[in-house]
């Protein structure tokens, strides 16, 4: 790399007074431009041989603290050097010290925010771009242990990817990063250190759902069955007790809603209250509950039921997901009657404002049915809603588009390998004998898969099958996948922002309804067409 080209670059920029429209090299990416006093600091954009856009970082400083650095090239002006460096964890932590909007940040002083979950590590740029302006806290950095293991990737792995996406954009407004549904203390310390800003805490190995289904017999057998004191606690805190909720909303305990409630969450409000005083506090970051991970909705008993416990304690989470009625599985739309959705919805709602959390919404991706109801009532507090696995639908789309035979082969083998999956997800697709058989699908007709609801999870759920596929030590699909991907990088932002634009409009109350939604949104042409 020519580095005096480089310093006349730099010197350019600091003459520039903050007009970047000037200047002469277009490899310098203008967004990611940062000037401190003389110091100068850009993402440098070079196209590969291979046809894939190459990143570096180029920071301009005294050179006495330019060894915080990791550089490559480097070239000494008087008291400064430039150095050229890769996108890697010493490089990011050397600039967060120096612009500390580069680190995740709680969402308590964000009214509305949204979870971005990026499988693959490059969709944060575009998601950014999409972001801004929207007055939506975005959360960039958002895997579960479950994908991290279904993809090989770590939690500091997707924490650089949106961290150097922050840097890339010049996103300064705030960002966050989850420690997604984490069930163990382990892997709480796990997205602590890495610098976690959210945990959420999913309760599904300290939920007794077995209580559920009790008779009422069994039920009273085995809440009797607690120490004298305890018994005594609960039955005078809530038996045959109403609690005001304010604008018409109550919630009634009656002697089911006590033990019940008591027996099948009661362990996991203490495992909760453990880790809120152990990392909650001494870390200062914020605390989702989740408990919809869960076979059954959650009543409001339950719910309130868990918030009273926590206050009692002097807990208030920032969010709290309950299982609502009807189905968010993955991928599709939600499952059930939107307007009995609305009415579960207002008194979860409800006891969210009365103990001064927000509610999320998991599994959240291409809700649109509902989407519109949340933001309409979501109105004190605001909401938070999680997205994760349709991004990976976006970037099949590229695939179809580009390579629709390799699309089909991909499907073929996703189709023919569900098992593979059985035990992290459950959706219709499993059960229902409705998707696309592969022999009916080619070339053609493949883009259809991608709007087919059926089809849709079975792709959605087999990234990590698909993308891990070995034979004789080489990848079998993820090598070309990135290829095509990574060459038409350019179109994946586009699909991904006209997705999540979907999301955000219905949320935002800027259009009514889901046709509208996609009305507005939808390309009228082919955009894979486009140059």
């Amino acid at each position: 790399m020519d580095l005096n080209k480089l310093l006349g670059d730099v010197k350019q920029i600091l003459q520039a007074n903050g007009k970047y429209d000037g200047l002469t090299n277009k490899e310098i990416y203008v967004p990611s431009i940062q000037v401190d006093r003389r110091n100068v600091y850009f993402i440098l954009h070079h196209m590969g041989s291979n046809g894939i856009m190459q990143k570096s970082l180029v920071a301009y400083e005294n050179r006495l603290t330019a060894t915080d650095f990791e550089a490559e090239e480097s070239l000494t002006d008087v008291d400064s050097t430039l150095l050229v460096g890769r996108l890697n964890e010493r490089n990011n932590k050397a600039l967060s010290k120096r612009f500390l909007w580069m680190r995740p940040t709680s969402r308590r002083n964000y009214k509305y925010s949204f979870g971005l979950g990026d499988r693959l590590g490059n969709a944060s740029n575009a998601h950014i771009r999409l972001f801004k302006g929207r007055n939506v806290m975005p959360v960039l950095a958002q895997q579960s242990i479950r994908e991290l293991t279904l993809m090989n990737r770590t939690n500091t792995d997707v924490f650089l990817s949106a961290a150097w996406a922050v840097f890339e954009e010049g996103f300064t407004y705030g960002w966050g990063a989850d420690g997604d549904h984490v069930k163990t203390p382990y892997e709480v310390d796990y997205a602590v250190k890495i610098g976690c800003s959210i945990i959420t805490l999913d309760l599904t190995e300290v939920v007794n759902n077995k209580a559920v289904n009790l008779s009422d017999e069994e039920l009273d057998r085995q809440f009797n069955a607690l120490d004298s004191a305890q018994i005594k606690y609960f039955n005078e805190a809530y038996l045959n007790k109403t609690f005001d909720l304010g604008n018409g909303y109550s919630v009634k305990f009656s002697k089911h809603d006590v033990e019940e409630s008591v027996l099948t969450f009661y362990d996991a409000i203490l495992f909760a209250i453990n880790v809120y005083n152990k990392y909650i506090v001494p870390y200062n970051l914020d605390l989702e509950i989740s408990m919809d991970e869960t076979p059954y909705r959650t009543t409001n008993a339950n719910h309130y039921f868990f918030a009273n416990e926590l206050k009692q304690r002097g807990i208030t989470p920032t969010s709290l997901a309950p299982r609502f009625v009807g189905e968010f599985q993955k991928a599709i739309d939600y499952i059930g009657d939107p307007k009995e959705f609305e009415e579960d919805y207002k008194i979860h709602e409800a006891i969210a404002e009365h103990f001064g959390y927000r509610l999320s919404i998991h599994s959240g991706s291409d809700k649109l049915s509902v989407y519109e109801i949340i933001g309409r009532i979501s109105k004190k507090n605001g909401w938070h809603v999680k997205t994760a696995g349709t991004n990976w639908l976006e970037a099949l789309r590229v695939i179809a588009h580009k390579d629709p035979k390799f699309m089909v082969e991909l499907y073929k083998f996703a189709y023919e390998n569900l098992d593979a999956v059985k035990d992290f997800y459950v959706f219709n697709a499993q059960t229902d004998g409705t998707a696309p058989k592969p022999e009916d699908i080619n070339p053609d007709n493949v883009n259809e898969l991608l709007n087919n609801d059926d089809s849709r999870q079975i792709l959605h759920t087999m990234f990590g099958p698909i993308m891990n596929l070995k034979h004789n030590y080489h990848y079998v699909y993820r090598d070309k996948f990135w290829d095509i991907l990574l060459k038409n990088q350019d179109l994946y932002d586009k699909y991904l922002n006209i997705h999540i634009a979907e999301h955000l409009d219905l949320l935002q109350g800027v259009v009514k309804t889901k046709q509208e939604a996609l009305d507005k949104n939808e390309p009228k042409t082919d955009i894979s067409k486009e140059k």
